[in-house]
């Protein structure tokens, strides 16, 4: 019992514990009381603006590849990325980019970010939408190259939301 006196706040606990029980709340409550049990709530919200939607098309030749951002509301910004051999994204690019609630990238074999990774038979291309409260939609697709016969066919292999 010394060893319990001698503790920071132990007098005033066992003052609640005792006053609980002589005010007739019960053992529940002068449990409780003691235990110094509480709850926490947790709210996480989701970003207001997201993708809807992810394309990627080819024009009738193969040589451009769209790729197409719907949102619920038009981005500050969007830049798009390919995938490097070391498993990082490269520099960020932003043009050939049209903003809208459906915001477009068009690439074709003269767009930096193809010119930039030429010999890669498949790329990934990462897009990145930025929002005025700075929230961020990403989506990828991956795009087929076509190597060696100076075709310029940039092809649309996939696209993930």
């Amino acid at each position: 019992m010394r060893k319990l006196r001698n503790l920071p706040g132990a007098a005033l606990a066992v003052g609640a514990f005792v006053l609980t029980l002589m005010l007739g709340f019960g053992g529940a409550a002068a449990s409780a009381l003691w235990q110094q049990s509480a709850t926490v709530a947790m709210t996480v919200t989701w970003p207001a603006q997201a993708f809807t939607g992810f394309t990627c098309s080819n024009d009738s030749n193969r040589t451009n590849a769209t790729l197409s951002a719907a949102a619920t509301a038009k981005p500050a910004s969007l830049v798009y990325a390919a995938l490097q051999s070391n498993g990082t994204y490269g520099p960020s690019y932003s043009d050939s980019v049209t903003l809208g609630t459906t915001s477009t990238v068009v690439l074709n074999v003269n767009t930096p970010v193809i010119a930039a990774n030429r010999n890669t038979a498949q790329l990934t291309i990462r897009v990145t939408a930025t929002y005025a409260d700075q929230t961020q939609s990403t989506a990828t697709a991956v795009l087929q190259i076509e190597q060696g016969n100076n075709s310029n066919k940039v092809t649309c292999v996939s696209a993930t939301l």
